[in-house]
């Protein structure tokens, strides 16, 4: 039943604040409505994880005032609502997801970038969208492994998700890992921790069922240093933002095994 009453809840925030998004950045320039829904969406996924009982703890910060693209691991179904809740960003997906029962009209309200795979044309578009929501001030977010997994190595990154940015003479990716520490005030070791992950076969609508069953989950999000984009190539990015992740990701895995 309590489960039941999360999911309700979870859902009925989430349509409000969407809905209250779009209603509100009608009548806003389109720069200004970026802004302004990267900040409600942080108020929203903040509502949304402090009432299924999640915390999060950040180590380390954004750059506020610079072109940024923000790189991280994908662990789980809840992953969006849980990095929007710290940070003022715009995300960026997989087109299909713009035809998704509910989650496609979200996507549509927090102005989510969809990025297309098959069309020339529209990958150009992508890129272009992704190049002005960060010259106006907003952090973009990709998950550049395409898909969730267990955590227990990250997935190699894929580059298309680095053109908007590479070469970009003012331009930094901030790579970011996060996972969970906690469930239930007790800390998690490195295979319990799994529980909050997605991976197949299970499927989405199971991952966040399961998740939403746990209680008091605590996560630790580990922010790195910058990397500077200028006279580098997507590929250079890709390769350096794994490293820098892949370097956080062994920092809070000796955290957690040397943790009391």
């Amino acid at each position: 039943m309590v489960r039941l009453f999360r999911v309700v809840r979870f859902l009925l925030v989430m349509i409000y604040f969407c809905a209250d998004m779009v209603r509100r950045g009608r009548k806003r320039s389109p720069q200004d409505r970026m802004k302004f829904i990267a900040r409600r969406q942080k108020i929203g996924c903040q509502s949304l994880i402090k009432g299924i009982g999640l915390t999060t703890e950040v180590q380390g910060q954004i750059p506020s005032d610079k072109a940024v693209l923000i790189v991280s691991n994908h662990i789980g179904t809840l992953d969006p609502w849980i990095l929007a809740s710290n940070l003022d960003v715009a995300f960026v997906a997989k087109s299909e997801m713009a035809s998704w029962p509910l989650l496609g009209w979200v996507c549509r309200a927090v102005g989510i970038i969809f990025a297309h795979r098959k069309n020339v044309m529209k990958t150009a578009q992508t890129i272009d969208e992704i190049r002005s929501r960060m010259r106006s001030g907003v952090a973009v977010l990709i998950f550049p492994e395409g898909t969730t997994s267990d955590g227990t190595e990250l997935l190699p990154f894929k580059t298309g998700g680095f053109e908007a940015i590479s070469g970009m003479d003012d331009g930094f990716v901030v790579p970011v890992y996060f996972h969970v520490r906690s469930i239930r005030g007790e800390k998690v070791d490195l295979d319990s921790r799994k529980i909050v992950t997605w991976s197949a076969p299970q499927k989405m609508i199971a991952n966040l069922w399961q998740v939403l069953g746990l209680r008091r989950l605590h996560f630790i999000l580990r922010v790195g240093e910058p990397i500077p984009t200028d006279g580098k190539n997507r590929k250079e990015l890709a390769a350096a933002s794994q490293n820098a992740v892949q370097a956080l990701k062994s920092a809070e895995e000796r955290a957690l095994i040397m943790a009391p």
